[in-house]
C-alpha cells in the first residue's frame, strides 16, 4: 500500500533528544527467561490475560527502562478519518485524545477503555498507520476524508525507548541511535544484569516491530508492558516512542499518557482537512493520493471551535 500526501514534515523528533539513563536493577536472565516463556503461552482469549501479563513482567523483578527528554517545540502530528456522515470535525475535542469510554479493544499502548495520545513524527507516518482500515469496505474510486492535525510540545516529556540489542537489526537511523547508546550503558551492569537486558529488549523489539492489528496477544504484551514501564519507571515516564511498523521503521510513533495528554502542554499549530482518493496498482493493492485538501481558518482550544 502507498499513502501519497502533500508537504509533510521530514526532520525526525529523535536527534533533538539528550543522553538516556537506563533503570534495572534486581533482574537475572533466570527471571527473564521464565517471564517471557509465561508470555509466549499467554492465551489471549482468558478473562485474565492481561493481568497474567503484568504478573509474568513482574515476576522479572527489575524491569529495565530505558528514558530519553523530548524537549519542548517537538512537534507530532495526528489523523482521524471521517465516516460517510462526517462531512468536516468542528470541535478541537473531536481531534484530540479520544475519550476513554470510546476505547474498546487493545492497542499498542492501551487496554480497552484506556485512552492514549497516539501521534506520528509526520503526516505521512501518521496516514500510513490508519491506512488498512481505509481499504475496509473501499473500491477503487471512492475518497477517504481525513483530517490531519499538528501539535506542539510546550514542556519536556520524559518518554520510555524501545530499541534493539543485536546490532544486524538496527535499520532504522533511531534504532542505530539508541541501539549504541544501549551498548554503552550496559556495560556498566554485571554479567548477570546485562545478559538478563539484552534477552528482554531482544523479545521487547520483535513484539514491537511485529503487525500486530489482528494479534491480541502482542498487543496485550506489548500493553502490559507500556502501563508498567510508565507507571514503575524511576522517572514516572509520560510516553512511548516507538518505529512505526506500517512505514517499515522509517518513522516514529508517540503513545503518550492521558495525565499529559492537555491543551497547556500541546499547543494546536494547524488544523487540515484531506481528500484522498482510492486507486488499484499494478500489484492489485489500495493506494491513496492526494485530491485536495483544506485548511481551517481558524481553531480555539478553550472554546473547542474549529472553524472551516
Amino acid at each position: 500500500m502507498k499513502v501519497s500526501p502533500s508537504n509533510f514534515a521530514t526532520s525526525p523528533s529523535w536527534k533533538t533528544l539528550k543522553p538516556f539513563i537506563l533503570s534495572t536493577h534486581l533482574m537475572t536472565l533466570d527471571t527473564v527467561n521464565i517471564a517471557i516463556s509465561k508470555l509466549e503461552k499467554l492465551d489471549p482469549d482468558d478473562e485474565f490475560a492481561y493481568e497474567n501479563a503484568m504478573i509474568a513482567f513482574l515476576t522479572i523483578k527489575g524491569i529495565p527502562v530505558i528514558i530519553d527528554i523530548l524537549g519542548p517545540s517537538t512537534t507530532v502530528v495526528r489523523s482521524r478519518t471521517h465516516t460517510k456522515d462526517e462531512i468536516q470535525f468542528n470541535k478541537v475535542s473531536e481531534i484530540f485524545i479520544a475519550p476513554q469510554e470510546v476505547v474498546k479493544s487493545f492497542a499498542r499502548c492501551n487496554r480497552p477503555f484506556q485512552s492514549k495520545l497516539y501521534s506520528s513524527e509526520t503526516r505521512e507516518i501518521s496516514y500510513l498507520e490508519i491506512a488498512d482500515d481505509w481499504t475496509k469496505n473501499i473500491n477503487p474510486g471512492d475518497t477517504v476524508y481525513v483530517t490531519i492535525s499538528k501539535w506542539e510540545i510546550q514542556n519536556p516529556l520524559k518518554i520510555v525507548i524501545i530499541t534493539s540489542p543485536d546490532k544486524h537489526l538496527r535499520v532504522s537511523d533511531f534504532d542505530k541511535h539508541y541501539g549504541k547508546g544501549f551498548d554503552e550503558t550496559i556495560q556498566q551492569y554485571d554479567p548477570e544484569t546485562k545478559a538478563g537486558a539484552i534477552v528482554l529488549y531482544r523479545f521487547l523489539f520483535e513484539k514491537f516491530r511485529r503487525h500486530a492489528k489482528k494479534d491480541q496477544k502482542t498487543y496485550i504484551i506489548t500493553t502490559a508492558y507500556c502501563n508498567l514501564a510508565l507507571y514503575l519507571s524511576n522517572e514516572k515516564a509520560d510516553a512511548i516512542i516507538y518505529p512505526s511498523v506500517p512505514a517499515k521503521e522509517m518513522g516514529l510513533n508517540f503513545a503518550f499518557n492521558k495525565a499529559v495528554s492537555t491543551y497547556d502542554i500541546f499547543k494546536l499549530i494547524s488544523v487540515s482537512r484531506n481528500e484522498m482518493l482510492a486507486t488499484l496498482s499494478d500489484d492489485n493493492k489500495m493506494d491513496f493520493s492526494e485530491l485536495n485538501i483544506i485548511h481551517a481558518k481558524s481553531f480555539n482550544t478553550t472554546t473547542d471551535e474549529i472553524i472551516w
